[in-house]
């Protein structure tokens, strides 16, 4: 319930309005009425940066720039012992095609562990349970499905369906992965997180980041608000709320 509703409020759209709307009542209070009707403006501003093109850039490259991109060629990643894909989503409606039955965190973090595969082949572990309400099979036996489809062998692909989340992913695979250095492939964003968790069981990790919601080189350039910025700052706040989380309460 908890993480439901931290998630929610990720959105700049959302705790902006909230607040805008709490400041703006409080403004008609006797309680410093002239006060909240300045601290009011606020969160609109907020709302206005994070829509920006460059400001949401910045607020994202931090964590995306943490660790460096990988290519398939690389000989480093070839030494771990397994690659570790963690879920994202999908949607169980076989009126869609294949393709769009992924959102994109699941298809590209996929998408490029099974071209790693191909280019030297490994042991693949992936976690995750059933996450919608209506959803019949784990999100770990969809990714399967997936790496089956792009030809990876069955013997080759370990899952455990458990796990609704990062943490509770880690800790169901962390039995399976003990002794083992693992090439870690996730969201370049969700990645700082990811590794802490993984470093917690004492597994080795080598970040393999992947979908990238800016360039590696970027310049300041002015854009007008629009959605593509509001969702690149909700995805980096969402991982600030996570690492707030993970190193002052869990």
């Amino acid at each position: 319930m908890l993480a439901s509703i931290a998630t929610t409020f990720t959105s700049p759209l959302v705790h902006s309005l909230t607040l805008f709307a709490i400041f703006k009542i409080l403004s008609h209070t006797k309680f410093k009425p002239t006060l909240f009707s300045y601290l009011s403006v606020i969160p609109l501003i907020w709302l206005l940066i994070c829509s920006m093109p460059y400001p949401s850039v910045l607020l994202i490259k931090h964590l995306e720039d943490k660790y460096p991109v990988i290519p398939l060629e690389s000989a480093e990643w070839r030494k771990t012992d397994a690659i570790v894909v963690l879920a994202c989503n999908y949607k169980e409606d076989d009126n869609l095609p294949f393709v769009s039955r992924w959102p994109n965190c699941s298809l590209q973090r996929n998408l490029h562990a099974a071209l790693m595969y191909s280019e030297h082949p490994m042991p693949i572990y992936l976690a995750g349970d059933i996450l919608g309400k209506e959803d019949k099979y784990s999100q770990a036996s969809h990714n399967k499905a997936f790496f089956v489809k792009m030809g990876v062998k069955n013997t080759d692909i370990f899952i455990i369906p458990k796990g609704v989340n990062t943490e509770t992913e880690v800790n169901a695979l962390a039995s399976l992965l003990k002794d083992k250095h693992i090439s870690l492939v996730t969201s370049a964003s969700h990645l700082p997180r990811a590794v802490a968790y993984f470093e917690e069981k004492n597994i080795q990790v080598l970040p393999i980041p992947v979908e990238h919601l800016n360039r590696i080189n970027v310049s300041p350039v002015v854009g007008l608000p629009n959605a593509t910025s509001l969702y690149r700052s909700e995805r980096a706040i969402h991982e600030y709320l996570g690492l707030i989380y993970q190193k002052y309460i869990h």
